[in-house]
């Protein structure tokens, strides 16, 4: 924690200089005060898996014409807590209004459910890697976004990753990823085709999808996406709506996917829904989810595809003390699905904290 403080303080310091330069710096800690580990409960235990907890340090620098992102992940391995590693860093400037070149960490992606903020499908197998999470095409490389007419976006991403090789002839190389986007917003919404080629032999994946915002307090988007690799192996519909009314807000996320095993389609679906009340200075919330980590969903089929129930149960309430935002929550997992010498329920008390400056 000690590194996490001196960097804020050094980089808080360097912004200062430059009044011109917008900064903001944020720092997350996520912890469990209780934990159900099976044969014994463990207490205050500092989150720690690679991928799926939240950036512990975001540094942001915005200029008229350039700007950067630095974020790290606190690797607490109980023998060594003060390992901070990188998540990402990238930095961008625009030669001109209408051009922004980013290099660095990259992601070129469409619509995004707000409930996470991060779970998209693209087809895949739900519980398998890449099934949920993350972007069309993602990885160190650069970006270029291109605004020529109000309304239109288009962007277009190379990612051929670290020592690596975009173009090579010998053995076990190949072209890498590359994405291209455009978008055209009119008027309640937009709408976006992507199409995504993750590198020689792996998978293309076509995205078309839009999104309305035309009545008061709707949000609402589908996503279409088709994975081929060798012909069609994947379908998804991604669809997310939020309304808000009042105090209360209500969010459902309830993706469907056809996956090719063998030689058939299987039917899979992940569902989140969340609801939240504003009282104040607090909020409480209910949150039920297949998929809060990105690891589970449903799926319909014969022998190792069979439904399997995994579910999560999480109320909890958000508040703020000063400058520090806090997330408390119970949190209850059944997984009908496991193995049978595996927990079928699994109980928690997760808290957040973070502190934007």
């Amino acid at each position: 924690m000690k590194k996490i403080i001196a960097i804020t303080a050094m980089v808080a310091a360097a912004a200062g200089i430059a009044s011109a330069v917008e900064f903001t710096s944020k720092v997350k800690m996520g912890a469990n005060v209780a934990n159900d580990a099976g044969e014994a409960v463990e207490f205050f235990k500092v989150k720690n898996t690679n991928q799926k907890d939240d950036d512990t340090l975001i540094f942001t620098f915005n200029g008229e014409k350039a700007g950067a992102q630095f974020k790290a992940w606190y690797n607490y391995t109980g023998a060594d807590p003060d390992n901070l590693g990188v998540r990402g860093a990238n930095i961008w400037f625009k030669p001109i209004d209408m051009l922004k070149v980013t290099v660095g960490n990259i992601g070129l992606d469409s619509y995004k459910e707000q409930i996470f903020w991060w779970h998209g499908v693209y087809g895949a197998k739900p519980g398998s890697w890449g099934a949920f999470g993350g972007n069309y095409l993602e990885g160190v490389g650069a970006k270029v976004e291109l605004t020529p007419i109000d309304g239109l976006s288009i962007e277009a991403a190379i990612a051929p990753g670290i020592d690596t090789a975009l173009l090579s002839t010998a053995d076990g190389y190949g072209y890498k990823g590359y994405a291209l986007k455009a978008k055209y917003g009119f008027g309640p919404g937009s709408a976006a085709v992507v199409f995504a080629d993750k590198g020689k032999d792996a998978d293309k994946l076509i995205g078309i999808g839009a999104d309305f915002s035309g009545v008061e307090g709707l949000y609402a988007f589908a996503n279409v996406t088709l994975r081929l690799n060798s012909g069609l192996v994947g379908i998804a519909l991604d669809d997310y709506v939020k309304y808000s009314a009042g105090a209360l807000t209500v969010q459902a996320h309830v993706p469907f996917v056809l996956y090719k095993s063998g030689d058939k389609m299987i039917p899979g679906v992940y569902a989140t829904v969340k609801a939240s009340y504003a009282m104040g200075a607090f909020t409480p919330y209910l949150l039920v989810s297949t998929e809060p980590d990105g690891d589970k969903g449903w799926t319909f089929g014969d022998g190792a595809d069979k439904f399997n129930f995994t579910m999560t149960f999480k109320p909890g309430v958000t508040f703020n003390v000063g400058e520090a935002s806090f997330d408390v929550a119970f949190r209850a997992d059944v997984d009908a699905g496991a193995a049978v010498d595996a927990e079928k329920f699994n109980w928690s008390v997760p808290v957040d904290i973070s502190i934007s400056l």
